[in-house]
């Protein structure tokens, strides 16, 4: 629950203002600046409300401490003076709002709540700009090989070609959909959204309502019209992940939609037009689609102005330790662990690993490392699953260990990870193939794959 710290040396207000929102709010009180600065610092509230004229610390003074306590809290100030330069001066020194005494009930209701709300906004896009910061700038993106830097040179140049469509090429866990937030970060849309839409997960049927939107009554189940993600995306970037899965019968519609970017609703009668920049991805090679005939040719050039190759992680010379180093410090913050280091041994081990799931599947290690592991300071071998340790020994050939130190749950984890690796290679990553081999569903497969880190 959001918590509002009320300052006032009238015991009278703070009673009022307590009254107003306990019923929504944790409301915590002080009737002096000192009081509040002790509360501030202990209990973090997310705004400050503030008497302007107090006896000893007045809120002129108050204001600017409570902000260099916080810099993000929002403070409103109260004041029954209505002095134009003390009403300046409050907002030069941070005031969010200035409000009359004696007040309206809903006037003050509803600036606390529009205050709230731009407090949530700024906290939401401070935590972006911190994770963005740290994974989407050229300059600080995990990774110093010579492959990975080329990579991001040309996409950073890519991005700056605000209209131009981007197709970014790589194996399932590459970060294609994190070089894909890169390019819109980096481009002059980056203040619209990016809308991402993952070709593979909705059915044929749904797609492009999915992608277009609906009218109401378009077909059963469509209560109320509603906007696709081209529509959402106007302004910004559409994402199209794994357009290589996407249905021809959908290309088609997708290839009108790039020519003119105007479209048609489910169930519409007039075109609608929507400003975006389209990137795709695609672990699968669409070249080879048109020839195959399960990708359009025309679709294809559409798509493939600036094509971007993401190189996988066994090609990334150098690159494991950083990224090794880098999801330890942040599993270790977020569980809360004791692990910092790695030895020299392990380091070896894991460099030496072909990283078929590429970066996401050493990130998933990483993860369940800290999680199992945490409370011992350093990374050992020991810490690490059979196929890392053993050299990575060829699936369905690893020896039955003499004794059982692994849980059954984690022997199970082992053996399908190996065979869903086993089958993606035989199936050239095509799930319903996998499904296939494995005699499962290509839904179990997803997940199963997903969970592991392997698509």
């Amino acid at each position: 629950m959001k918590s509002i710290l009320v300052v006032d040396d009238e015991q009278s207000i703070r009673f009022s203002l307590q009254a107003i929102f306990s019923k929504d709010y944790v409301v915590i009180t002080a009737e002096n600046g000192q009081e509040a600065l002790r509360l501030a610092e202990e209990e973090s509230p997310d705004i400050a409300i503030i008497d302007m004229m107090m006896a000893g610390m007045s809120g002129l003074e108050l204001l600017p401490k409570l902000k260099e306590l916080d810099p993000n809290l929002t403070v409103l100030v109260l004041s029954g003076v209505h002095e134009i330069p003390d009403v300046v001066k409050a907002v030069q020194l941070g005031a969010a709002q200035y409000l009359p005494k004696p007040f309206n009930v809903q006037e003050i209701r509803l600036a606390v709540e529009m205050a709230l709300r731009e407090t949530g906004r700024a906290n939401e896009i401070s935590a972006l700009e911190s994770e963005m910061s740290r994974w989407y700038d050229p300059n600080g993106v995990v990774g110093r090989s010579p492959q990975w830097r080329e990579t991001l040179s040309l996409l950073e140049r890519a991005a700056k070609a605000a209209d131009t469509t981007v197709m970014l090429y790589g194996e399932s866990g590459t970060g294609k959909e994190l070089l894909a937030r890169l390019t819109h970060n980096l481009s002059s849309r980056r203040a619209a959204p990016l809308i991402p839409i993952h070709c593979a997960a909705i059915p044929e049927t749904l797609l492009e309502s999915e992608l277009f939107g609906h009218e109401k009554g378009s077909f059963t189940g469509a209560s109320q019209r509603r906007r696709g993600c081209v529509e959402m995306a106007d302004g910004g970037t559409l994402f199209l992940d794994e357009i290589g899965e996407m249905p021809v019968s959908m290309q088609s519609k997708l290839l009108r939609f790039l020519q003119d970017h105007s479209f048609m609703r489910v169930g519409g009668r007039t075109y609608c037009h929507a400003n975006v920049r389209v990137v795709g991805a695609t672990n699968r090679d669409l070249r080879q689609g048109v020839q195959e005939g399960w990708f359009r040719e025309d679709l294809f050039y559409r798509l493939n102005v600036v094509p971007i190759m993401i190189p996988p992680l066994r090609e990334r010379s150098g690159d494991v330790p950083l990224l090794v180093e880098c999801f330890l410090d942040h599993f270790r913050r977020e569980c809360g662990g004791q692990m910092r280091d790695v030895s020299a041994e392990a380091m070896a081990l894991l460099n030496a690993h072909a990283w078929p799931g590429n970066v996401r599947e050493l990130r998933n290690l990483m993860e369940r490392i800290v999680v199992l592991h945490g409370r011992e300071a350093v990374l050992l071998p020991e810490h690490l699953p059979p196929e890392i340790r053993q050299g990575g020994a060829r699936a369905g050939h690893e020896p039955v260990p003499a004794t059982f130190p692994l849980s059954m749950e984690a022997a199970v984890c082992n053996l399908e990870t190996r065979l869903i690796r086993q089958a993606m290679a035989e199936a050239d990553g095509n799930l319903s193939k996998v499904a296939e081999l494995l005699q499962t569903t290509r839904r179990i497969v997803k997940y199963k794959a997903d969970s592991y880190g392997l698509t």
